[in-house]
């Protein structure tokens, strides 16, 4: 009877405590937790230039991490508006990162209530690293590596608004309202790095074109129409291309 071959060992998991360390270790280093740190320095100084309460500029950045819905409750404060009128505009805020979910959680099979945690932590900069980073990682360590990276990014973050708040006095309030736009520099640098195919270079351009005309029409909620404008037109071309190709 010929011997059967030895089954090789199977590879053990990679440790969760190694992923998350290694997680929290990327956004300590990473441009985009840089830049984040930042831009909540200049809004914990612009919470201080307006009244707005230090526990509460910091519970927001807690709860809500990020900072263009973070930046319509404050100056909503500021300008006396309604509560819910508030809420209303920080939600329809929050919806712009729907796609960003969707496109994520794939990364992050696990329970469910895991995964609506994370859905939590999806910001511009937590998105833009995890896309980056996630793909070559083993299933097993995904979920571990992107709360090691999100908590981070978070902590760092509510520190970063604790310190603008305290050294408010100290910051010019143009320097610190300029502190707030690295985030969407930084953000559509990173896009142009990660472009690879037409649809993604059409999708930038016809973004930043698009985005001034409907600022000029002030449409409501211009970030969405934005998305699906430019982004359908970009889809609809590549598919195109692609078609014509086969």
């Amino acid at each position: 009877m010929p011997k059967r071959p030895k089954a090789s060992p199977a590879k053990p998991e990679t440790d969760p405590t190694q992923a998350f360390l290694r997680g929290a270790k990327a956004a300590l280093t990473s441009v985009q937790g840089l830049v984040l740190f930042a831009s909540y320095i200049g809004y914990g100084g612009l919470c201080a230039s307006l009244g707005f309460p230090l526990a509460a500029a910091v519970l927001s950045t807690a709860l809500i991490i990020a900072l263009p819905s973070q930046l319509l409750l404050v100056t909503g404060f500021a300008a006396g508006s309604a509560a819910l009128g508030i809420a209303l505009a920080v939600f329809l805020s929050a919806a712009r990162l729907l796609p960003s979910v969707v496109t994520l959680l794939p990364y992050l099979r696990t329970r469910l209530w895991i995964q609506l945690l994370a859905a939590h932590f999806v910001a511009v900069s937590i998105w833009v690293e995890s896309r980056r980073m996630l793909p070559p990682l083993p299933p097993a360590s995904r979920v571990p590596f992107y709360f090691g990276l999100a908590l981070t990014f978070n902590t760092a973050s509510v520190l970063a608004t604790w310190a603008g708040y305290v050294l408010s006095g100290n910051l010019p309030p143009s320097f610190a309202v300029g502190l707030g736009f690295l985030t969407p520099m930084s953000f559509i640098i990173a896009l142009v790095r990660n472009a690879r195919d037409l649809v993604d270079y059409l999708s930038l351009v016809f973004g930043l074109a698009l985005a001034p005309v409907f600022v000029w029409l002030n449409a409501p909620v211009d970030l969405l129409w934005v998305g699906l404008f430019g982004g359908g037109a970009a889809w609809f071309i590549h598919r195109q291309r692609k078609a014509r190709a086969a």
